[in-house]
């Protein structure tokens, strides 16, 4: 029968403990100067190594013939605590025996001193999960245990435990394994499988093992089940359902370059090869997070857990981006995954999100002003000026960052004059949106926030849609949608208006169609018209 790498492997000795030397050297020195506490807590996220030091420091207590303060492994009573076949260990699942009665059960047997070895050791896993009548009845005993128990608490969830029994314990709280830690452990136990594997392949598996060594074990596992004597790259990328770090690459780059088309082309590759949306968007997430240490750190070896060659790409890349836009992603990104949560399609919000990267104009928020004040900077550069122009004088003047940046609210707040109606619905728009995700319409509610130019026709509301987002117009038009959102509308504003949902372009002939005419829009609001020019991209000589 097949065993579990992460039991087979499982430490055995101090040493093997990878990633939690603190803890280790700590029980190894009381064991030393025979200052062991009566009650140890083990807290920390999952496949750490709290149970196995446990088992470990139960062993090392009682061991006949210890080394170094370690445990032989080889004398009676070590390997009657490995084989379960001495008394003197107990390990009991508080999940399942979290009753006062198991407690109470507990208590009694306390009273009975060890058979073989100097101490009774209680091992209690997931003692969070105890009722509070079990830890009263737990409490007593901590108190005032007899000289040869030592209870050892575990727990990934040391907030629920009360206070009156973390304060008498001592308590040790154990790391996430470093990724490099994780490679080295199953790079060592690759070798005596005799299994050929890359590297990259093991740092995948250890960046999505989330610090806990035993769940990138299972993963190994799984390779190795997978392509029996060699682990590629690409079947960790198949079995975990991730996406490779080319494509995260080819993404950033296309976002950053605000190269929508690919982007949406390359996000429909993911889409058919069958990825995780979810997974993607946490990926993602991590390669801009990269991106923006590499823009405020030098020392990128110690904070981000790659190989040296990804470092290198990553540190290239981040030269092409701007440290604004790259927090204004990250933050972007991280409010679709929020969202993403209660959406009823998935893929449409990743999209609009994917439109709203690599186009700022399409949000008005602070991050993507300052996004699109960046790029009105380089139109001036590259051709636009501003003039003043009278009879005889032609005076020509840049425009200073700071400049810009003082009629930033005016841009924000400049607008043409509303009908009421329209005005009533513009103030309420937000609880509009907030109604519709409450009554479960999260699909129409993440269209119906990309629109936030509104007309009257006479008694019809008219909607404006971006043309990059026809899709959105062509879908909120169908009738149960257009009768869904009047209703909502004519309820929460009292009124008895009728819908229609344009495109911009339609209901005006002067739309914006590129990045300069973008940057002409905002300037005109900031100056007026007759003091822009636009010349020619090519420089004079």
């Amino acid at each position: 029968m097949h065993k579990a790498l992460y039991r087979v492997y499982r430490p055995l000795k101090f040493e093997d403990v990878i990633g939690q030397e603190h803890i280790t050297k700590t029980l190894k020195n009381q064991i030393d100067n025979n200052n062991i506490a009566h009650a140890y807590l083990f807290s920390g996220t999952r496949g750490t190594g709290k149970t196995s030091t446990a088992k470990i420091f139960a062993r090392a207590v009682n061991c006949i013939n210890p080394s170094n303060h370690e445990p032989c492994n080889e004398c009676e009573i070590c390997k009657g605590i490995l084989n379960d076949s001495i008394m003197d260990v107990v390990e009991i699942d508080a999940a399942s025996n979290n009753g006062v009665d198991d407690i109470r059960e507990l208590r009694e047997n306390v009273k009975y001193p060890p058979t073989k070895g100097k101490y009774k050791v209680y091992i209690i896993d997931e003692v969070h999960m105890l009722s509070q009548g079990a830890f009263n009845a737990l409490l007593k005993t901590l108190e005032e245990p007899p000289y040869y128990i030592i209870f050892i608490l575990a727990t990934t969830e040391a907030h629920k435990i009360p206070a009156t029994i973390l304060s008498r314990c001592q308590k040790y709280d154990f790391k996430r394994v470093k990724v490099d830690d994780i490679v080295i452990r199953m790079k060592k136990i690759c070798d005596d499988l005799n299994i050929q594997v890359e590297e990259k392949a093991l740092n995948l598996i250890a960046r999505n093992s989330g610090g806990a060594l035993r769940d990138a074990l299972s993963i190994l596992d799984q390779c190795v089940s997978y392509s029996e004597n060699e682990i590629k790259y690409s079947d960790v990328v198949n079995l975990l359902g991730t996406v490779n770090i080319d494509f995260l690459f080819d993404m950033s780059e296309y976002i950053i370059k605000q190269d929508t088309k690919h982007a949406l082309e390359l996000l429909n590759e993911l889409i058919i090869c069958g990825k995780d949306i979810k997974n993607f968007l946490t990926d993602l997430i991590d390669h801009f997070r990269n991106l923006m240490v590499c823009k405020v750190s030098h020392e990128l070896y110690e904070i981000i857990n790659l190989p040296v060659e990804t470092i290198d790409l990553l540190k290239n890349q981040s030269e092409s981006v701007d440290l604004n836009n790259v927090i204004r992603i990250i933050n972007l990104l991280s409010d679709t995954q929020n969202n993403i949560k209660y959406s009823s399609n998935s893929r449409i919000s990743l999209e609009i999100a994917i439109m709203k990267l690599s186009q700022p104009v399409l949000k008005l928020e602070d991050d993507s002003i300052l996004t699109r004040i960046q790029n009105i900077e380089n139109i001036i550069k590259n051709g636009v000026s501003i003039s003043k122009n009278d009879n005889n004088i032609n005076n020509r003047a840049s425009i200073p960052r700071n400049d810009i940046s003082k009629n930033e609210k005016y841009i924000k707040e400049t607008r043409k004059p509303k009908d009421p109606n329209v005005t009533e619905i513009e103030n309420v728009w937000p609880e509009i949106l907030e109604y519709m995700k409450n009554d479960k319409q999260m699909s129409i509610q993440a269209m119906l926030k990309e629109i936030n130019d509104f007309e009257m026709d006479n008694n019809t509301l008219v909607m404006l849609v971006e043309d990059k987002f026809k899709f959105i117009k062509d879908r909120l038009n169908r009738d149960d949608e257009k009768s869904y959102i009047k209703s909502v509308i004519n309820n929460i504003t009292d009124q008895n208006v009728n819908i229609r949902i344009e495109l911009k372009s339609q209901m005006t002939t002067n739309s914006p169609n590129n990045q300069e005419d973008e940057g002409i829009k905002i300037l005109e609001n900031v100056f007026p018209k007759e003091m822009i020019q636009v010349k020619n991209s090519i420089k004079e000589t």
